[in-house]
């Protein structure tokens, strides 16, 4: 059995342009929120071209972290055929990580739209040496009809699982060993997917998954499944360790919680960000920059940015 020294964590994000200022995010959250006695290694497996690596860089190597940066091929991709082509080929990179960094016994995914709120050396020291990987209960209550997620999860279980089990693949507590002996079943799902990672990944590792605590993959302000023990969801709620904003841009003020916007809002100002940095991505020109104060803003249909109700930027 290998033993994994406390104090350590080897992250793993994967993502291209589009999505480096969240990964930005992301990374400075796990960097600030580690012990001080935590090793910390990011692994990113990027799309060829990938802007943001000095930025990455520095924020990792200032919190005494090191980077691990690998541009990945589209001949290395072995999901880039015409069946997955219609969706981004960074999201099947984690299914794939054992052949990028065959030295590395074990990798904590995750997805670019999570912030860190606690040190993670106790997730990553968690064993899995019988697993392919742990993951997170998905939270859709599949116990509720009108819940369109829920109902998806629930039929997906009973055509295709032979366990309850069906994760959310958005943290995932990588054991690569048993990923490349995995590799052979995860090429061999063959059902019609809407999630296609994490469709796959409970299709072919079906009993092959190890359970984790809600709090190492919790949404804020969402309906939880009743899957979950309430001694469980309180933990979560009062101390989460991710945050995972999969069912909701936690950017877009008019729809999310107040609270979820600040938290991402905040988190986002650390490394230089304003939320409509992330709504305007690859749409801004030079002279239309917006910026937002934080917290107490509201941004009208106009994109004139309030704070306290007073106007501190008028687009024109």
């Amino acid at each position: 059995m290998s033993v994994f020294k406390m104090g350590e964590v080897k992250a793993l994000y994967t993502f291209d342009t589009k999505f480096w200022r969240m990964a930005a995010v992301a990374i400075n959250s796990l960097m600030a929120h580690r012990a001080d006695d935590t090793d910390i290694t990011v692994y990113c497996m990027v799309a060829p071209h990938t802007r943001g690596k000095k930025q990455i860089q520095e924020i990792i190597e200032s919190k005494g972290g090191k980077l691990v940066w690998r541009e990945i091929r589209r001949s290395e991709n072995p999901y880039r055929n015409y069946d997955y082509s219609r969706w981004s080929p960074v999201i099947f990179y984690r299914l794939f990580a054992h052949r990028i960094f065959p030295d590395v016994e074990k990798l904590l995914y995750m997805d670019s739209d999570t912030l860190v709120r606690d040190d993670l050396s106790e997730l990553y020291a968690t064993d899995v040496t019988e697993y392919a990987l742990g993951g997170v209960r998905d939270m859709a209550p599949t116990e509720d009809a009108n819940s369109y997620a829920g109902k998806y999860v629930r039929e997906f279980k009973e055509k295709y699982l032979k366990h309850d089990l069906y994760i959310n693949s958005g943290v995932l507590l990588l054991n690569l060993p048993m990923m490349a002996q995995s590799e052979g079943d995860l090429a061999a799902v063959d059902i019609p997917l809407r999630y296609p990672d994490q469709d796959i990944i409970n299709v072919a590792l079906d009993g092959k998954i190890l359970e984790m605590h809600l709090r190492y993959n919790f949404i804020p302000d969402r309906i939880v499944s009743n899957k979950f023990k309430l001694v469980d969801v309180k933990h979560a709620t009062k101390k989460p360790a991710i945050y995972h904003f999969y069912a909701v841009k936690p950017f877009l003020y008019h729809i999310v919680p107040r609270n979820t916007y600040e938290v991402f809002a905040r988190a986002a100002l650390e490394v230089g960000f304003y939320p409509e940095d992330f709504i305007t991505q690859g749409k801004r020109t030079k002279n239309s920059r917006q910026r937002t104060a934080i917290p107490f803003v509201t941004l009208d249909k106009y994109g004139s940015v309030r704070f306290l109700g007073m106007y501190i930027l008028r687009n024109r």
